[in-house]
This record gives structure tokens, sequence and C-alpha cells, in this order.
């Protein structure tokens, strides 16, 4: 039954066909009201013809009373006739011709009184067919009479049965009106989630394109972190053996090198500038690992055991921020993408600060000597395996402005590197990239840019006493390598661009 109201043309003709019903239904209605009519007007003719007959029946039976009394009359008149003939005496005998006429009106009036008699006989016998018509006419009016009354009332019936029908007929149709309202408003609201679904829809698509995009362009930074970082391998391979051949070369100044034990570079050359270079850049991370210091060390109890649960409130907040509209990025589409890059950013501090720890151990147990150095740590982390080469260039530019004029003449003309690191610098800083999206800029304000809503992981300080909580997820693990080149974080929860942006850090690292 459901199924025939939802299909609207199998209700259009059970609509139709009720249609068809009440109006066969209305006719017979009227067929019997004219009947009904035609059967009163043959019953009020009946009636008349019934008055007009008991009318005759009574003048009948008033002539009838009326020629009773004249025979009445005429028997008693003879009677008293007779009487006077026997009681009269013939003292008249001149009168002969008086009982002639006596017999003659006798006669007469015997003739009469037949006559009379068989009128009388007539009129009886037409009294009572009349009166059988009378009852058969009676019997009749009153078959007729139920009759009527009998159809009357199945008609009334029919009416009744008929109207019940037509007012559930009336409900039912609408009911079905309110159904096909109810169906066009759910068409109408179909419609317009599919529009959206749609919209939404072109929007993922955009995003997806756009992720795509920064993926591609972060997997084309790496691969140009990788080469330049080859590239500065191979420079420091270079620089170390112009060191050991400068080293050889350098015979006049070996009492010096007894208090110096590494060799001198010119100003110009390419272990100078490496070495200007690095410097500056451990100034720079030394100044911003003692800013962080009380950061870090609120965050390092605590870093291995809610890293799944940081990743996961990131994904789960991605899943459930409402993206913008799509070529124009909204405001909650950029609080969560600052969110996630200050998660990152806090990440790759923590990193930097763990890995300069690891190298400030690693140079008091080489500072301590070959024993300190045999029961140190038994791995190095990539920093402080890069840091600790660098070191060693950290400490030529302490002597290499002293002993500069002690080096020969010959031995102080270096090829220049083609391209310096800080106008390779300048040229990164100049190229649009979003690396540096969280760094401030005074006197710059971004379009659309609102500060962070308050987060409740922010207030809470854990501190190293602290229980960890365990995780059900992946586990994660740091392999380190004795070169110290590669880092694998592997995670069966984080994310791909946690993914791409720890793989960049570390070759960033290795190409410093």
């Amino acid at each position: 039954m459901t199924k025939t109201y939802n299909d609207i043309e199998v209700v259009t003709h059970l609509l139709a066909e009720r249609d068809r019903d009440l109006e066969l239904a209305a006719r017979i209605g009227q067929s019997l009201l004219q009947r009904n009519h035609l059967l009163q007007e043959r019953n009020e003719s009946v009636e008349e013809q019934l008055a007009q007959a008991l009318d005759q029946v009574h003048q009948l039976q008033h002539e009838l009373g009326k020629k009773d009394e004249l025979l009445r009359m005429v028997a008693s008149a003879s009677e008293e006739s007779e009487t006077d003939s026997s009681c009269s005496t013939p003292l008249h005998p001149r009168q002969p011709l008086a009982p002639a006429v006596a017999l003659s009106q006798l006669e007469a009036l015997q003739g009469k009184m037949s006559d009379l008699e068989e009128e009388n006989l007539a009129l009886r016998s037409e009294a009572r067919h009349l009166k059988t018509e009378t009852i058969t006419f009676e019997e009749k009016e009153q078959q007729l009479v139920s009759d009527c009354v009998k159809e009357l009332r199945e008609s009334n019936s029919q009416m009744v049965n008929l109207t019940e029908e037509l007012s559930h007929k009336n409900e039912e149709v609408m009911r079905h009106q309110e159904e096909i309202s109810q169906l066009l408003s759910q068409i109408v609201e179909l419609q317009h989630r599919v529009k959206e679904l749609a919209l939404e829809k072109e929007e993922l698509r955009i995003h997806l394109q756009a992720s795509k995009d920064a993926q591609r362009s972060l997997t084309a930074e790496l691969n140009e972190l990788a080469d330049r970082n080859v590239e500065c391998v191979g420079m420091l391979h270079e620089s170390q053996e112009e060191i050991k051949e400068l080293r050889s070369k350098n015979t006049p100044s070996a009492g010096m090198r007894r208090h110096l034990p590494y060799g001198l570079f010119p100003m110009d050359s390419l272990a100078a500038e490496i070495e200007g270079t690095m410097r500056r850049e451990l100034s720079v991370e030394d100044e911003v690992a003692f800013q962080d210091q009380n950061e870090f060390r609120a965050y390092r109890g605590v870093y291995l055991g809610k890293h799944v649960f940081v990743l996961r409130v990131c994904l789960c907040s991605r899943e459930e921020v409402p993206l913008g509209k799509p070529g124009a990025p909204g405001g909650n589409d950029l609080v969560s993408a600052l969110h996630r890059l200050s998660l990152r950013r806090q990440n790759f501090l923590c990193e930097r600060q763990f890995f300069q720890a690891e190298r400030d151990k690693k140079l008091e147990a080489l500072a301590g000597g070959p024993e300190s150095d045999v029961e140190g740590s038994g791995y190095s982390s990539p920093m402080s395996s890069v840091m600790s080469s660098f070191t060693n260039l950290s400490e030529f530019s302490v002597s290499s402005s002293c002993f500069k004029t002690f080096l020969p003449e010959k031995l102080q003309i270096v090829k220049p590197m083609e391209g310096s690191l800080t106008l390779h610098h300048w040229q990164q800083l100049a190229m649009p990239h979003l690396g540096t999206i969280l760094d401030p800029h005074p006197g710059v304000v971004t379009k659309g840019f609102r500060p962070l809503p308050h987060d409740a992981l922010a207030d809470t300080v854990y501190r190293l006493t602290d229980l960890e909580e365990d995780e059900e997820g992946g586990d994660e693990e740091q392999k380190y390598d004795m070169r110290g080149t590669f880092i694998h974080y592997v995670h069966f929860t984080i994310d791909t661009y946690i993914h791409t942006y720890i793989h960049t850090y570390i070759v960033r690292q290795k190409s410093i």
C-alpha cells in the first residue's frame, strides 16, 4: 500500500476511479429521487381516485337508502290498500271498475318493485365490486407505500454509505495531498543537499589539488635541500682536503701548530666563508635555544607520551573544522593552519633543542679526552655529528686572524666560492614560500589574520615527575646510524604533512 501511495500515477488513477464512483453514486441518487417523486405523484393520483370512489360509494349508498324507503312506503301503501279492500262492505254494487284499477296499479307497483329489486341487486353487486376494488386498491396502496418506504430507507442507507465513503475518500485525498507536499519538500531538500554536496565536493577537490601542489612543492624543496646537502658535504670534504694540504705544506709554522692544532685560512677562502656562516647560525641557534629553554624542559618529559595525542588532535581538528569557500580560504582554515604550523614549530624547536643538548654532551665527552669518548653515549645524532665537525671550523676562526701573516703568500691564494652562502640565503628569502608564515614581520599586517583561540593544552604544565600516558596507537622509534646522516621516525598514525616537515627539517639540519 505504501508503494501504491508513493507512486503518483497510481494515486492519480485511484483518484480518477473514485471520482467516477462518486459521479455514479450521484446519478443513482438522482434516479432514486426521481423515482421517489414519480411514486409520490402516483400515490397522490391513487388517493384522489380512492376519494372519488368513496364519494361514489357514499352516493350510491344514499340512493339505495332512498330507494329502500320508497319501497317500504310502497309496500306499506299496498298493505293498507289490501286491508281497506278486505274491510269494505258490498254496499256499492254500482262500482265494478275499482278492482280492475287496483289490480292494474298493483301490477304496476309490482313491476316497479321488481325493477327496483333488480336495480337494488345491481347496485349491491356494484357496491360489492366497488368494495372489493377499494380493498384491492387499499392493499395496493399499502404495498406501494411500504415499497416506497423500503426504497426510501434503502436509498437513505445508500446515501449514508456514500456520504461516509465520500468523507473517507476526501480524508484519503487530503492525506495523499499532504504526502505529496511532504515528498515535494523532501525532493527540494534533497536537491539542496545535492547542490551542497556538489559544492563541498568541488571545494574538497580544490583542497586536494592544493595539498597535492603543496606536497609536490615540498618534495621539490626536499630534493633541492638534498642536492644542497650533497653539495655542502662535497664542499666540506674539499675544505678538509684543502686543510690537509695546507697542513702538509705549512712546514715553517710547525712550532705554532703544536699550540694550535688546526690550520689557518685566508678571509676570502671557502673555509673562511663557511666558518663565518656557521658561527652566525650557531649564535642564532644558541639565542633561540636560550629563549625556549623553559618550554623545552616542560615539553621534553611528556614529548614521547603526548606526541600521538597531539597528532590525533590535529587529525580530528582537520576532520571537524568546516572548510572555507573555494579560492578564498576562510578564517577557520587560517586559524587551523596556524594552529597546526605552531604545533609543528614547537615540535621542530623541541627536537632542535634535544639535538643541541646531545651535541653539548658530545662536545663535553670530546673535551674530556679519549676515555670519556669511549665511555660516552653509544650513538650520535645527526646534529651532533655535523656540529662536532663544524666545531673545528669555529676553532679555525679563532686563530685565522692572529696567524694569517705567518702563512706563505702562495698558500693565501685560494679560489673563492662561486656564489656565497649569504647571497644564496638572500635568494631563498626572496622566493615566496610558507616556511616563514609564523615568523614576525614588523610593520606587515596579514589579511584576515586573527589570534588563535585559547587552547586548554597550552595551560597544562607537565613535569618530569609525572607519569607518561601510554597510547594504544603505533610506537615511535628513533634510530640513529653511526655516521649520523639519516633519522627515521616511524609512527603509524602520523600525518603526511608531519612526515614531510620532519624529513625537510632533517635535510635542512644535514645541509647546514
